[in-house]
């Protein structure tokens, strides 16, 4: 049994202490990258939404003002396609702002983790 013996890992204080201050520092940093992002997420959706109604009050205005005689089918195909292109758009825009918030925020936990395993190799050596 002796040669299935595994030396027992000495407990480094010092190391313990700095992971656990690393951690509280990601998870610190993590948030705050987050909440950054959800903030400018916040702020895109309102300034999209504001450009969105602005346009939507002028094609109104427009509409109410051209006899219905006036009217051509490819002239509000077009209107459509344009208002779908920039929805599309804006999704998209929105998206990659979640995205590069949680790929930012995982990436310092991830690399706090990692930092935290080298150190376990140590006390292990």
């Amino acid at each position: 049994m002796a040669q299935f013996a595994f030396p027992a890992p000495k407990f480094d204080a010092d190391l313990f202490a700095a992971a656990q201050k690393r951690n509280v520092e990601a998870f610190t940093g993590a948030t705050q990258i987050f909440a950054d992002g959800m903030r400018t997420l916040a702020q895109r959706q309102s300034e999209i939404a504001q450009a969105s109604m602005k346009q939507f009050m002028a094609d109104s205005q427009a509409f109410l003002t051209t006899k219905p005689t006036e009217v051509k089918p490819a002239d509000v195909a077009g209107k459509v396609k344009t208002a779908y292109e920039s929805a599309i758009a804006n999704v998209q825009e929105l998206g990659n702002i979640v995205v590069k918030a949680q790929t930012d925020a995982l990436n310092v936990l991830n690399n706090a983790a990692v930092a935290n395993f080298d150190d376990m190799k140590k006390v292990g050596a």
